[in-house]
């Protein structure tokens, strides 16, 4: 068989057939106007759709009336609404837009933190014990829940089923998992009551089965429903696999079609979806649960690679797969797999910018797909085909030039695309080194760039003015990166110091300037060994031989995104401390990373030094100094790293402008000062000046 074609099988969910095994799992993507659907979830879900994905999952639909209410938890303001009939017709559009496409619909009925029981009623935070803190941004519990407001909530749940049975939608998912109201009944760890909705397995998962009742009796026995529980929810004293174990069978008897397994709470201690959480960490769980059910069960918890999709469905871990950030990132994922190419499936790099959003209540980005940003209102490239043909010249092969190139060639532009690199990617390629996650994504640019007939890529070139001018272009595009912060202190042009533009070089295969025989046995190694990642990611790490560049003991100065992923990344065998000036550490990391990473850094026995600057460096280390006391401290080391981040860039800008007053610069080289440009910014100032022309 050849390969990923298991994934390509049709399954079914109760009567419901499915194309394939591709699911796409519910997100809050905040793309709704007063949790009514807009023209830009339409076509966010058409987009899937038309991409080849089997079901689509609409989350969340708020069961509790939340109009004219400021939630607690952010997230709830952008979920769709299905707890009134003027939500039918919204989620009508989707079902007919997926149907279209052949794609099956399910829409998963939610509750969060808050609830009342109508518009009447005060939106408080409730949930089976007031003991017990609840999620995000909540606090403690304002309201428990009382066995009448319980019943409430049952109805509540079968009126919004049957809402969802009336606007088209082919299954009911409930969602019973991260720490949700359901899952809050569900948990030893939240649910301490004393009646008959506490206590027992039978007891916890009464909400749960008197709801799946509830959806029978308005819906019929024929509309499939789907259960997406945390099979461990990772808090102390609650559901290990165990308890759920005991808990399916339980929970199927009143009518289940299907499981979706995923893990943890939000608030649990362990991280479970972060970049730093192993890819497949949870799959057992979904194994576990099928060896107690029959039914279809997938696993959706940390997926995101093709090879981890066949592994599940083919090593019986599920029957098949849930992801959303890589549906997020390429829409034609599925699609893609099922033309036989799936090299071309752009990948998701795990790097949470989408959350990071979703939980402050901003709509959905990504930094590898601007369009989810961007949405429906700019549209995408082949949808909108320019005007007039132009010849567009692009100055840098970053992810900012390279998207900028990709989107105007779609258009049916002519692109010139120069590098004086010898290979496509920009600050990629330092970054694949220190995050393998990065990895996949320069390998798909790679590739991407090469199908665009309408792009000349010309690398190993350096350009003038002049050389730009030769080429009569109608626009042009600078896009060399951002400039690297600078630190200017005495001993800093030491043997000792490697500056992030050192690491730069090398990864591009150059001797760094002022660099001696270490360094050039490292490029020459690297070059030997045809410029692998994984050998460039082995030299650098090493610390003895002829590639010997950073030493055992280290200091990393600065500790925002840029030295933190540093000091993770080659920690291994090293003493490393990092130092910053600021009070706290992560700047540029969002709210959904920052924490867990400065926690693994710790855990791998990193020293973190926030309110540090560097005054010194000598042979033997690096003179500090606190900024708030004045106090001096002398650390011993053997290499001194800079890794403070980018900074504005504009010299090639400035030079170009003169002939070209209307070249666009895009990207880092725009980084405002005390900010952090990563990917996300590049790609959309690409895809921005791809769709201007």
């Amino acid at each position: 068989m050849a390969k990923y074609q298991k994934l390509l099988e049709p399954f079914s969910i109760g009567n419901v057939e499915l194309r394939n095994r591709f699911v796409m799992l519910p997100m809050t993507i905040e793309k709704v106007d007063n949790y009514h659907v807009t023209d830009d979830l339409i076509d966010f879900y058409e987009q899937r759709a038309k991409g080849g994905v089997s079901l689509i999952e609409i989350g969340s639909a708020y069961v509790c009336d939340c109009f004219d209410t400021e939630p607690k938890y952010h997230t709830t303001t952008g979920a769709c609404g299905i707890w009134d009939d003027q939500f039918i017709p919204g989620l009508q559009r989707v079902a007919e837009v997926c149907h279209k496409h052949g794609t099956k619909v399910a829409v998963q009925l939610q509750l969060c933190y808050e609830w009342r029981a109508s518009g009447d009623d005060p939106l408080l935070s409730y949930a089976p014990s007031k003991d017990v803190q609840s999620g995000p941004f909540v606090g403690m519990p304002e309201r428990e829940y009382t066995k009448e407001e319980i019943a409430i909530v049952v109805k509540q749940y079968g009126e919004a089923a049957k809402r969802a049975k009336d606007a088209g939608i082919d299954i009911i998912e409930i969602h019973a998992g991260i720490g949700y109201m359901v899952m809050r009944f569900l948990s030893k760890y939240s649910n301490h009551r004393t009646d008959e909705y506490g206590g027992s397995p039978e007891n916890r998962a009464r909400l749960l089965t008197e709801i799946i009742d509830e959806v029978h009796k308005t819906c019929g026995d024929d509309m499939p429903i789907l259960i997406r529980i945390s099979a461990d929810d990772l808090m102390p004293g609650g559901n290990r696999i165990e308890d759920t174990k005991e808990l399916v069978p339980i929970i199927e008897a009143h009518g289940v079609d299907a499981w979706s397994v995923q893990a943890g709470f939000h608030e649990a201690p362990r991280p479970v979806a972060n970049q730093i959480v192993p890819e497949g960490e949870f799959i057992d769980l979904a194994k576990e649960v099928k060896s107690v059910t029959n039914k279809p069960v997938f696993p959706g918890t940390r997926i995101n690679s093709l090879d981890m999709c066949e592994k599940v469905v083919t090593q019986g871990y599920g029957d098949a797969v849930g992801m959303a950030r890589q549906f997020i990132a390429d829409p034609e994922t599925a699609g893609k797999v099922a033309a036989g190419h799936p090299e071309q499936v752009r990948p998701c790099i795990v790097c949470s910018r989408c959350l990071d959003n979703i939980f402050i209540g901003k709509p959905c980005q990504c930094s590898v797909n601007a369009n989810v940003w961007q949405g429906a209102e700019v549209g995408l490239p082949q949808d909108k085909p320019a005007e007039q043909k132009k010849h567009i010249v692009v100055i840098g092969a970053g992810p900012g030039g390279l998207e900028t190139s990709r989107v105007a060639a779609l258009r049916g532009h002519k692109v010139t695309l120069i590098d004086k690199a010898d290979r496509v990617g920009g600050l990629l390629n330092m970054a694949q080194v220190l995050n393998a996650n990065m990895e996949p994504f320069v390998t798909w640019w790679g590739n991407e760039i090469k199908l665009h007939p309408n792009v000349d890529l010309r690398l190993k070139t350096e350009v003038t003015a002049a050389d730009i001018k030769a080429l009569n272009p109608d626009e042009v595009v600078v896009a060399p990166g951002g400039g690297v912060i600078q630190i200017d202190v005495p001993g800093i042009d030491g043997k000792n110091v490697v500056k992030s533009e050192d690491i730069k070089a090398m990864v591009a295969g150059h001797v760094p300037e002022g660099k001696g025989l270490i360094w050039k046995a490292a490029v020459a190694a690297i070059k030997a060994q045809g410029g692998t990642v994984g050998f460039m990611r082995f030299g650098l790490n090493m610390s003895t031989g002829p590639t010997a560049i950073v030493g055992k003991r280290v200091v990393i100065v600065g500790g925002g995104f840029a030295g933190l992923e540093c000091a993770e990344s080659m920690c291994e065998g090293r003493e490393i401390t990092v130092i910053e000036e600021a009070k706290k550490l992560g700047n540029g990391i969002g709210i959904i990373d920052k924490n867990p990473t400065i926690n693994l850094v710790k855990s791998k026995g990193v020293k973190l030094m926030p309110l540090t600057k560097l005054v010194e460096v000598t042979k033997k280390g690096a003179r500090v100094q606190n900024v708030e006391t004045g106090e001096e401290t002398f650390i011993e080391c053997d290499t001194v790293l800079t890794s403070l981040g980018v900074e504005q860039n504009t010299d090639l800008y400035d030079k170009i402008v003169k002939e070209f007053p209307n070249a666009k610069l895009i990207g880092d080289a725009t980084t405002p000062e005390g900010k952090v440009y990563r990917t996300l910014e590049a790609t959309k100032g690409g895809y921005e000046a791809g769709m201007a022309f």
